[in-house]
């Protein structure tokens, strides 16, 4: 049945992670924790405290220096995956996210970036991070599936382990389910640049 039909995925999304050791987490998560004491908000679109519109820095500090080269070798990785130089990449932005027990994020992406991640410094290991399929507002009848895989299906769930870092498209877009014990994370953004700085 297969024979003389050619087939090509247009258009996939692709989601690259790896589990990395996380040298003094105490320490980090204190000092995540003070950080986001002193500059934390709610954000419009969350259920959590957040350093997005107030500290956007943190990669940059030395106490971060370790995960900032884990996720800058996850970074490596989408890109070569993908096919995307990585030459003239930088960080326009790294802030902290803080989610007491039903803290969440709503469906958002992230504008003004082209490559976006996560990476967990403390929680449970739920299946909490969820991203949507591109098409998902616009299939007006769904489809019936014989057999659910990643080009098929609406959503797709991840675990938030502690020392996870998650790298993808900007456009992508993304949520959390509500926490069901304390989660801290750091997103952060990436863009070309002719300065480059991720290194």
């Amino acid at each position: 049945m297969t024979e003389n039909y050619f087939y090509d995925t247009l258009f996939p999304s692709t989601v690259v992670y790896k589990d990395h050791e996380i040298e003094n987490k105490s320490v980090l998560i204190d000092l995540s924790k003070k950080i986001i004491g002193r500059h934390g908000r709610s954000s419009f679109y969350s259920s959590c405290s957040t350093t997005v519109n107030t500290k956007v820095d943190i990669l940059d500090m030395a106490e971060f220096s370790e995960i900032r080269s884990q996720i800058v070798e996850t970074i490596g990785a989408f890109c070569e995956s993908t096919k995307l130089s990585r030459k003239s990449l930088k960080f326009t932005g790294s802030w902290l996210n803080f989610y007491d027990i039903g803290g969440y994020q709503d469906l958002h992406h992230h504008s003004h970036s082209t490559i976006s991640g996560v990476y967990y410094l403390d929680s449970d290991g739920n299946k909490d991070l969820i991203f949507q399929a591109p098409w998902h507002f616009f299939q007006s009848i769904e489809a019936e599936v014989t057999e659910p895989n990643t080009t098929n299906c609406h959503n797709v769930e991840y675990c938030s382990l502690p020392g996870r870092c998650y790298v993808f498209m900007s456009h992508l877009m993304h949520r959390t389910l509500p926490a069901k014990s304390q989660r801290i994370s750091i997103s952060f953004n990436v863009v070309y640049d002719k300065d480059p700085q991720v290194k």
